[in-house]
């Protein structure tokens, strides 16, 4: 029981302020029963002319007849005054007169006796009993004062306690949310005194602090990104040189492996014509890597950023297009195009040229011969979208996925005759990302689709 007081404060506040107001009542009460004067209703100047002649009379009879004489005198003026005053009778030198406050009396009268020469004084006091009556009246009444006060008491201290604790309740109620990091609560005190400006204040520092968690978990995610795309890039990158440390051992490989045979005459490499035309072969092929990784090495360099400008997509279609009609006819493919004239695209030309050979270079290099290869440019609302479709071949739909990827060969066989080296369309997705463009692959019914959107 007392720990739960001393933990609620609302108990504390109830007991407190009943115990407080209990004992000023009741300090109230013995201050009124202490100091409280009765309140007489008459004064002693009706009866001070009388007692003068009183005095006078009483000098003629003995001492034996005074004292009947003052009896009846003093009862009767008593009774006339409602008992609010005493008679007193002192010998003139007595040392019980020195009690008296002539101001509390009435007035003193000196008489002497005709049997003694001794000389005395009368006279009328207050009645100091008189007093003491009001002390009895609110003694009497104790039992119901005793009650009432603790009745009001009580009921006084419950509401002062709601009053004053059920706001400080809320207030204790957020700053537990606030402590467990839940700032959803809000303290709907609407007071104007210090508990308010304290609700207030909690409110919002409430509101800032979520404010500032938020931005906090937002920083932290976004942190938490930049370290898994950090880490992922370092994995790529990892995983790029290594396939690239491959792909570079092969030609050199090949190529040592050719001009050792032909330096010492061995066996079929004693025709040096034929295998010097074949290392030349491997030469450009090498030479040709090792230029697109220099191209990805500067592309994925931090903080590398493309010069944009505007222009026309349209005529750097057609050039390439005419660039390679060569090659098309050698292979025997039909070219049909639908370009859009004056399609306008920001980017960066030199790069967006480097996009389009090796998409074009693609689509020859894989094409049977005697098949179509289908080209498209056109505006689409705010969208430019680029089309290649080249017909006659099919890419398993597991492997499209995998495209992109550095040194990444659906036929490693086909790859090696047509002098691919893997890294096209890795080259092609990066310049893209660099764009802000989508590049698509997909199988149509006619054979493969790469789509480009920017």
């Amino acid at each position: 029981m007392i720990k739960k007081v001393r933990s609620s404060l609302s108990a504390k506040v109830f007991i407190i302020t009943a115990v407080l107001m209990a004992a000023c009542c009741f300090i109230t009460y013995f201050c009124i029963i202490q100091f409280a004067p009765y309140i007489y209703t008459h004064d002693f100047s009706s009866i001070n002319e009388e007692l003068s002649l009183f005095a006078e009379e009483l000098s003629h009879y003995t001492k034996e007849e005074v004292l009947l004489i003052i009896e009846d005198y003093s009862g009767r003026i008593v009774e006339e005054n409602d008992g609010e005053f005493v008679f007193y009778l002192f010998q003139s030198d007595s040392e019980e007169l020195k009690r008296f406050n002539k101001d509390d009396t009435s007035k003193w009268c000196r008489l002497t006796f005709a049997d003694s020469p001794e000389e005395y004084t009368i006279f009328f006091a207050k009645n100091t009993e008189k007093e003491s009556q009001v002390a009895w009246a609110l003694q009497k009444a104790v039992p119901i004062l005793s009650i009432v006060v603790i009745v009001v008491s009580i009921v006084a201290a419950f509401f002062y306690t709601i009053y004053m604790t059920t706001p400080i309740k809320r207030i204790s109620k957020i700053s537990k949310q606030m402590a467990s990091l839940d700032f959803s609560g809000f303290c709907t005190i609407r007071r104007t005194d210090e508990i308010g400006i304290l609700a207030g204040g909690i409110n919002d520092l409430s509101a800032k602090l979520s404010s500032a968690l938020s931005e906090l978990q937002r920083a932290n995610k976004q942190l938490q990104a930049d370290i898994d795309k950090e880490r992922e890039l370092e994995r790529q990158r990892i995983d790029f040189f290594s396939a690239a440390s491959h792909e570079l051992k092969t030609p050199i490989t090949i190529i040592k492996g050719q001009l050792q045979g032909m330096l010492y005459q061995v066996g079929r490499y004693k025709d040096r014509e034929t295998y010097l035309a074949q290392s030349l072969e491997v030469t450009d092929t090498l030479e040709k890597m090792v230029q697109e990784l220099l191209t990805i090495s500067r592309l994925d360099t931090p903080g590398y950023v493309c010069k944009k400008s505007e222009f026309d997509f349209s005529n750097l279609i057609n050039e390439c297009l005419s660039a390679q009609a060569d090659l098309f006819m050698q292979r025997d493919l039909t070219v049909e195009q639908s370009i859009s004239p004056e399609v306008f695209v920001s980017g960066d030309m030199r790069l967006l040229q480097k996009v389009l050979d090796n998409l074009l270079g693609n689509a020859a290099a894989y094409s049977p011969a005697g098949n179509r290869i289908f080209v498209k440019l056109w505006q689409d609302t705010e969208k430019v979208r680029f089309t290649i479709e080249n017909t006659g071949v099919y890419i398993p739909s597991d492997d499209i996925p995998k495209l992109f990827e550095p040194f990444y060969r659906v036929d490693q066989s086909r790859n090696r005759q047509t002098g691919g080296t893997g890294l096209g369309l890795y080259i092609v997705k990066t310049i893209l990302d660099l764009h802000g463009a989508e590049i698509r692959i997909e199988n149509t019914e006619q054979g493969v689709m790469v789509s480009v959107q920017f």
